[in-house]
């Protein structure tokens, strides 16, 4: 194939589209623009291709370096334009950008014979279906494929403090933002919401419940609550049961395994979907396995593989994908009719997925995101005997999370200690990731006091090092600020 030559117009006119902004710009994009959720840097390329840092620029024209431990939230596993990725981005660009749902490219098939073959436990071999949105879709195509299959049951169970998307329905499946969003969404009468097992704030004031793990003493009443629902106690018969075996945006907190063990079981037995949402934990964010079911399949010898499983986040190689994957087990096959949308067949991000997932297993980044995530987690846990606003921390790999609280025998939330963590991080060069706000019915702040550390899965020990020191001065510099 050719390379790419502009035909109408130069380089220097292309290069200009995202090289660079000025003040004007700026001003006038703040006139018309309809999301006002934007942040005061404006980010403008990688500091290195594939590296943790990003370049920002400030209104007044100051460009700073950022190391970036959010992963522009959670998607950049490779860092900022990775050369293999984007090499690829290039190479199916120059063959074809675009192409309706029902067009087979190389690229998606190659896709999903590979998502088949890296599913965990049941899901191996499986079916897959692929959007160019995001997870809210994937988890919508669980909804539908578990109605088609369930033989007329259209009722879901899902968690407090869960996220599942913000379309109109999964808006309704996700924990409520009370006060927040200023419409009503749709569906709630497909959905029961059930108590998610947090172990640092158990229902049942178990007090042993640390660093994602159960208290010793723990007989997993939470789950003797769920499955009553289960069994009856919802308002109709389930089709699905979806949830986060870690919930992200609620607060990096790990459901137990042996509740998920349990989960399976009575879901096997009612014949109930069970569907996980590891939309953010797979892609080896969580360590050296591509899903966190798999590192309980292998580490804890437990198989709490579910009947479907949805991806996104990093699984687009920092490219718009999202990822169903269906058990074998499950006959049904979607129609023309029932899953797709006109860009849902993007070979582009379908050949950058698979690009990431290939230089992943070729360079070793999930034994990479153990070893520097085991790294700050050990720092961590030191500094939480330092300070007493540190109450909980919880991971695995670089999916860690940091649970302010102002004292550690109450803990009582310190929502404002993290809320200024993540204001003052960047003036330490350093992205901090904030936890979904917790509300009350009428819009009252419960708490948002989770700090986010998930750099990418490149991070160097140099990189670490960086964050752990900025981590430390931007908790100093906020205590003074909150005290």
């Amino acid at each position: 194939m050719k390379e790419i030559e502009p035909k109408i117009l130069s380089k220097e006119e292309i290069e200009r589209i995202s090289s660079g902004i000025n003040e004007e710009e700026l001003i006038e994009f703040d006139k018309h623009a309809l999301n006002s959720f934007y942040e005061a840097l404006t980010a403008i390329e990688a500091k290195e291709p594939g590296s943790s840092w990003v370049k920002v620029i400030d209104k007044e024209g100051n460009v700073k370096e950022i190391l970036d431990a959010t992963s522009m939230n959670w998607t950049l596993s490779l860092g900022f334009a990775h050369p293999d990725v984007n090499y690829a981005a290039y190479q199916q660009m120059i063959r074809l950008n675009h192409v309706r749902y029902n067009v087979l490219t190389p690229a998606r098939a190659k896709l999903v014979n590979k998502i088949a073959e890296l599913a965990p436990g049941k899901l191996k071999g499986g079916r897959v279906s692929l959007n160019n949105q995001g997870g809210g879709l994937a988890n919508e195509a669980a909804i539908k494929l578990a109605m088609m299959a369930s033989r007329g049951a259209d009722h879901f169970g899902v968690f407090w403090g869960g996220y599942h998307g913000s379309t109109l329905v999964m808006t309704t499946a996700t924990q409520p933002m009370h006060g927040i969003n200023r419409f009503t969404s749709f569906g709630h009468e497909h959905f029961t919401r059930m108590p998610y097992p947090y172990c640092y704030r158990c229902l049942w004031n178990y007090k042993g419940g640390l660093n994602g793990k159960k208290d010793p003493s723990c007989n997993l009443e939470c789950f003797d609550l769920v499955e009553n629902y289960i069994l009856g106690m919802a308002p109709k018969r389930f089709a699905g049961i979806m949830l986060e075996p870690i919930q992200a945006a609620g607060g990096q907190i790990p459901a137990p395994p042996e509740f998920l063990l349990k989960l399976k079981e009575v879901c096997e037995e009612e014949k109930v979907f069970l569907i996980y949402d590891e939309c953010q934990t797979s892609m080896w964010r969580c360590g050296k396995y591509f899903t966190i079911t798999e590192r309980y399949q292998k580490e804890l010898n437990l198989d709490v593989s579910p009947d479907m499983m949805t991806f996104t986040k990093g699984i687009g190689g920092g490219y718009p994908l999202g990822v169903l994957v269906a058990s074998p087990k499950i006959k049904k096959r979607f129609g023309p009719s029932e899953e797709h949308t006109t860009f849902s067949s993007d070979p582009l991000s379908m050949a950058t997925s698979l690009a990431a997932i290939k230089v992943i297993e070729k360079a070793k980044y999930g034994e990479n995101c153990e070893k520097m995530g085991n790294k700050i987690t050990k720092r961590l846990l030191e500094m939480q005997e330092e300070y007493e606003e540190i109450g909980d921390i919880r991971g695995p790999g670089l999916f860690i999370g940091i649970e302010f609280v102002k004292n550690k025998e109450t803990r009582e939330p310190f929502t404002e200690l993290s809320e200024e963590m993540i204001l003052l991080a960047p003036e330490h060069n350093l992205y901090l990731g904030p936890s979904m706000p917790i509300l009350t019915a009428t819009g009252k702040l419960r708490r948002r006091n989770v700090t986010k550390i998930k750099p990418p899965l490149v991070v160097t020990e140099e990189d670490t090092d960086f964050i752990l020191e900025s981590f430390e001065l931007t908790l100093k510099d906020a205590l003074k600020k909150v005290k």
